[in-house]
C-alpha cells in the first residue's frame, strides 16, 4: 500500500503497486525490460460504510526477445482482479457472498459500491456461469427439497399483487 486518500464524494481511495521484481515475457520467457507503471481503478467493498477504490500501479514491461511477438505488456493478478475486471477479486467474493447469505439485490449492492447495476452484474456474472457449470457442486446430494415456508411466502406475495381490486376473486396464480 502507497496512500489511502478521500474524494470530496466521500470515496475512499487505496493506491497500492506491487514491488519491483524481475519479469519473464508471457510468450517466450525472455527477461523483459521495466517500462514503468500505469495505474488502474478498480472497485473494493466498502470500507467505513463508504465506497472504496483500490487504485493499482501495475508494471508494465517491454518484452526484448527479438522474434517473440509480445512487444509490451501489463502485469496481471488475479488474486487482485481477473484482467480487465472492474472489481477486485475480494468485491466479487463479498458480492456473492451478500447475495447468497444475505438475499441481497444486485441493485443494493451497486449503490453500496458506487457504481452502476451493470457494473456488478458484468463482474459476477461471469463466475455464476462458471459456477452454474460445475457438475461438482451436485457431489454428495441424494435429495433435493422445497423450503415450504418460502414458497408459502412467495405464492402468498404473488396472490396480492395480481388480485384484482375490485372483485375479491384471484385473477391468477403463478
Amino acid at each position: 500500500m502507497v496512500d489511502v486518500d478521500k474524494t470530496g464524494h466521500g470515496v475512499l481511495v487505496v493506491t497500492m503497486e506491487s514491488a519491483p521484481t524481475v519479469m519473464g515475457c508471457p510468450t517466450c520467457g525472455v527477461v523483459a525490460e521495466s517500462r514503468g507503471r500505469r495505474t488502474t481503478t478498480l472497485v473494493d467493498i466498502p470500507c467505513f460504510a463508504r465506497p472504496t477504490r483500490l487504485r493499482w500501479r501495475k508494471r508494465t514491461w517491454r518484452c526484448l526477445g527479438p522474434a517473440c511477438p509480445t512487444r509490451v505488456f501489463t502485469e496481471q493478478d488475479e488474486q487482485i482482479a481477473r484482467p480487465r475486471g472492474l472489481l477486485t477479486t475480494r468485491a466479487c467474493r463479498w458480492v456473492l457472498e451478500q447475495v447468497r447469505r444475505e438475499h441481497a439485490s444486485i441493485h443494493g449492492l451497486a449503490r453500496q459500491l458506487g457504481v452502476a447495476w451493470k457494473t456488478v452484474w458484468g463482474s459476477i456474472q461471469p463466475i455464476l456461469a462458471t459456477l452454474a457449470d460445475d457438475e461438482a457442486r451436485f457431489a454428495g446430494v441424494t435429495t433435493l427439497g422445497v423450503d415450504e415456508h418460502l414458497v408459502r411466502h412467495e405464492a402468498l406475495l404473488f396472490r396480492m399483487e395480481v388480485r384484482d381490486l375490485h372483485r375479491p376473486a384471484v385473477v391468477a396464480v403463478g
